[in-house]
């Protein structure tokens, strides 16, 4: 039979190894959220297939992988948050699977070229610590151009910057998709 003495103690070392693990897995990365922005009241949807951030070390790291529509316009967008690894991080890749912009009052399909955008983060990059969460605008300057038959190019004016958590009250709009139909929803931080 066990003692008690030693079923103590393995119960103690258990809770001891699970702490650890619980707290390396806490210092050893930090929380990033993406948002993004066109600083533009006319709207730009983009379906959003996958983000990814480029480590100093060259590594890339997935923050989404998934397939969702955001509006973009002067208000931040969030797009995704997610754990990763502490380090510095210097491009932000974008996947699309298309694009929406509003041109007067009416919606063009517009393609992006290669439907990939890869985004240098501004200027020092995005700097994870242990255990924090940190924040990454994508600011859009969209830049449409006509090739002459009615279609539309987006080839955008892309940076990425490390901005200060949004207070209190800043407006953050996404888009909840269902099957053939997307609601425009707005929330204010608190």
């Amino acid at each position: 039979m066990i003692s008690r003495n030693v079923l103590i103690s393995v119960v103690l070392a258990v809770i001891v190894l699970g702490g650890s693990i619980t707290l390396y897995y806490y210092y050893s990365g930090g929380q990033v959220n993406v948002y993004a922005t066109t600083g533009n009241p006319d709207p730009i949807y983009l379906t959003v297939q996958a983000i990814e951030l480029h480590s100093k070390s060259g590594i890339w790291m997935t923050v989404f992988n998934n397939t969702a529509t955001v509006q973009l316009n002067d208000n931040l967008s969030f797009l995704s948050s997610t754990r990763i690894p502490a380090g510095n991080y210097t491009e932000v890749r974008m996947t699309l699977r298309g694009a929406t912009v509003t041109i007067g009052n009416i919606n063009v399909s517009v393609s992006v070229p290669s439907n990939k955008i890869e985004i240098p983060i501004v200027p020092n990059g995005l700097n994870v610590q242990g255990g924090s969460t940190v924040y990454l605008a994508v600011i859009f300057g969209p830049h449409l151009v006509s090739n002459g038959n009615g279609n539309y190019i987006l080839s955008p004016v892309v940076t990425a910057r490390q901005i200060s958590a949004p207070q209190p009250g800043t407006t953050v709009q996404y888009i909840m998709l269902a099957a053939d139909s997307y609601t425009l929803a707005t929330s204010n931080l608190s």
